[in-house]
């Protein structure tokens, strides 16, 4: 689901943002941006967010309010420099090679230019970082749960639907057996007009007919799996995995109802079903 959530908070003479966004995706994934001396709590951050956000494309940010791009100050590693320096002259020579580095290329090597950190920076610890965290999710939190609230609305409407739908094709086929039965019967007794009617096996073979587009196991399984359905939204922790699987389920039954009916009505009434089905199933993938 998705949310969005930010703070700021002043540490030393400087204010410091936070913020996070959160969109919809099956799956967790979590991008970072924070500042050069805050990347060692980056694996503790990384953890922090995944105990509240188990799904989602999710982006956190850290940065200092109001600083742009043309207020970043860097800095060299003169140890990295002389390191890199050191090493150029022992391959020289070791392998007899001429060449000189640049100030240009010098630069270029990684390590050796750097975005300076702020002294305002060197306060932090994860005491206080992990504190302003929390603040920043708990906020996300609650938008993510305003969302749920209104998914679970829409959830209930189109069970609803489902179920007065299975109704429907319940009332459908019961109306229809007897006719579908005669229709069998008539049918059975014109490819066989040339042949000795056995009467008792014409109607051993019209039940069996019956039987097999009897559909009574498929709305009660449906019906059972909208009763689950509702009583998962009704529980707390992760249930998105296990709505995904009742979607999948319902929409089996569906198929069944459909193919094994044989009318005309059914498939209409199934093909609803299966709509609302898919409509509820694209919204799952996005509840934790």
């Amino acid at each position: 689901m998705t949310a969005f959530s930010r703070a700021s908070l002043a540490v030393g003479s400087k204010r410091w943002v936070v913020e996070i966004r959160s969109l919809n995706q099956r799956y967790f994934e979590l991008s970072m941006k924070l500042p050069p001396g805050m990347c060692l709590f980056e694996p503790r951050a990384r953890q922090l967010v995944q105990s509240v956000m188990r799904r989602g494309k999710i982006t956190l940010g850290i940065s200092e309010e109001g600083r742009d791009d043309e207020s970043v100050a860097y800095e060299f590693d003169q140890g990295q420099v002389r390191a890199y320096l050191t090493s150029a002259q022992k391959i020289k020579s070791k392998f007899k090679v001429e060449g000189k580095l640049t100030v240009e290329e010098i630069m270029r090597l990684p390590g050796v230019v750097k975005e300076k950190i702020p002294e305002d920076l060197h306060t932090w610890n994860w005491a206080n970082l992990s504190g302003f965290l929390k603040k920043v999710l708990d906020k996300a939190v609650r938008h993510k749960e305003e969302e749920g609230k209104k998914l679970d609305k829409d959830f209930r409407q189109r069970l609803d639907h489902i179920a007065r739908t299975t109704h429907k094709i319940e009332t459908l086929v019961q109306g229809n057996q007897k006719i579908y039965f005669e229709k069998l019967k008539s049918r059975l007794k014109d490819l066989l007009e040339n042949e000795k009617l056995d009467t008792e096996r014409l109607y051993r073979e019209v039940a069996f007919l019956a039987e097999r587009s009897d559909i009574t196991e498929e709305t009660v399984r449906m019906k059972s799996h909208l009763e689950l359905f509702i009583k998962w939204l009704g529980r707390q922790g992760e249930i998105g995995r296990e709505l995904d699987f009742l979607c999948q389920e319902m929409n089996r039954e569906a198929n069944t109802m459909s193919s094994k009916a044989q009318l005309f009505e059914v498939s209409q009434e199934a093909i609803a079903i299966k709509s609302e089905i898919e409509k509820i199933r694209e919204q799952v993938q996005n509840v934790e």
